[in-house]
């Protein structure tokens, strides 16, 4: 006969224990709960609401099924506690840290349309089970003590054919004789957040084996290492579209994007991050998985972008004359300054095409129009097409939709 999946049942006709038993994606969940002692728990008609951690979750934490067969039964107990909470919760309506069987906090936060438990996505809200509530996360929620420990026990945990981090690891000790002791950093009481390269990242910049890394000059590695980190803790779900100073001083862009699954990715200069191995916490800071190292941003200001291209030509005249309608909106200004912005900016054939034959006659029209046109250009944030779902609408300074002109888009 063939399992149910965990939402096939009607509600609260099984319980959290049976949920996941026959339903495959929770297949490590089980053997983990098993283990812990906890399956009379889970089984009973108890109220409590758990976020179960698909398999996925296990594997991108570092904890693969054969691991969690072989482990300790005492360190199974911990990880197993952390998403169970006692009580009938709708996650939805979750608003403060709320305790675990184990005395973990944790926060579900919402962003748009979507809920995050500790950073990870919420699949599946509000199973109703014979108790309480099971929701599907796909992230484990779990910490070892220091952002070291996080890299040296994923690679300890898989075959030498899956570990991730072996380069990094070298890379940190190696970098570490040089002026920056990374190992000390890593292992510390300031909590970072670690952008860590993983393997294939290390091999794409050139270093084709683990010798390769040892022996790097120290000091080369270190200023690799110091544009992948940035001071504090954060989550996935603390960036969305915003610049954050990396250790070095270098900005790092952040942004985020759905997918048609609901599962969030964001990306840091153009390279994505977050779901697989991503939220991999310390007690001193966060890992993320990310599979190149982040390329230099460049540094041009989104005004002289768009001056040095040829195909935009009256598009800059349009923003110089439309920014002598109006002092609050000096477009000149809030172009070539620190804030961000987004500018769908029309090509020069977009504007002949919509009765503007050449830059004089740009700068005959009367500014305050040009500044109405202008205005449904541009959204007050750094928004990347790949931020925006098919068929959404972005913000604009009119609440208009966008002329029909083939736009470039500057960022």
């Amino acid at each position: 006969m063939q399992k149910l999946k965990s939402y096939d049942y009607p509600p609260d006709s099984a319980s959290p224990y049976e949920l996941i038993t026959n339903d495959n994606n929770f297949s490590i969940f089980k053997i983990a709960v098993d283990r812990a002692g906890l399956a009379g728990l889970l089984s009973s008609n108890d109220a409590y609401t758990v976020f179960a951690p698909n398999n996925t979750a296990f594997t991108n934490a570092g904890y693969p099924q054969t691991l969690i067969q072989t482990m300790p039964v005492a360190d199974v107990i911990t990880p197993v506690k952390n998403h169970i909470i006692t009580g009938k919760l709708d996650a939805t309506t979750i608003t403060t840290p709320k305790a675990t069987l184990s005395g973990r906090q944790i926060s579900v936060q919402k962003i748009g349309t979507t809920y995050y438990i500790e950073g990870g996505d919420i699949l599946n809200k509000n199973l109703k089970t014979t108790g309480g509530y099971l929701n599907t996360i796909n992230r484990l929620i779990y910490s070892r003590p220091t952002i070291l420990d996080v890299i040296t026990a994923y690679n300890a945990n898989f075959t030498v054919a899956a570990q991730q981090y072996t380069y990094l690891q070298a890379a940190i000790t190696r970098a570490s004789t040089g002026s920056t002791n990374f190992t000390a950093l890593f292992t510390g009481t300031e909590p970072y957040t670690l952008f860590a390269p993983t393997n294939d990242a290390f091999i794409t910049a050139g270093y084709a084996t683990v010798a390769a890394v040892q022996a790097a000059a120290p000091d080369v590695l270190g200023n690799l290492l110091k544009y992948q980190m940035i001071q504090g803790a954060k989550l996935t779900s603390a960036f969305d579209s915003v610049v954050v100073k990396a250790y070095n001083g270098t900005n790092i862009y952040f942004d985020i994007a759905k997918s048609s699954a609901n599962i969030t990715s964001w990306y840091a200069n153009g390279v994505v991050f977050g779901n697989a191995g991503g939220n991999l916490t310390a007690n001193n800071g966060v890992v993320h998985a990310v599979g190149r190292f982040f390329p230099t941003p460049i540094t041009t200001t989104t005004l002289d972008r768009i001056n040095s291209d040829a195909t935009l030509t009256m598009f800059a005249a349009l923003i110089q004359r439309a920014s002598t309608a109006d002092p609050k909106f000096n477009f000149t200004s809030m172009l070539s300054g620190a804030s961000s912005y987004t500018v769908y900016a029309v090509n020069n054939t977009g504007l002949i095409a919509a009765g503007y034959a050449n830059v004089a006659a740009i700068n005959a029209e009367n500014p305050e129009k040009l500044a109405a046109i202008l205005k449904l250009h541009i959204v007050a944030k750094r928004t990347n097409n790949i931020n925006v779902a098919e068929g959404a609408r972005l913000i604009l300074y009119q609440v208009q939709l966008l002329p029909l002109i083939p736009p470039a888009v500057i960022k």
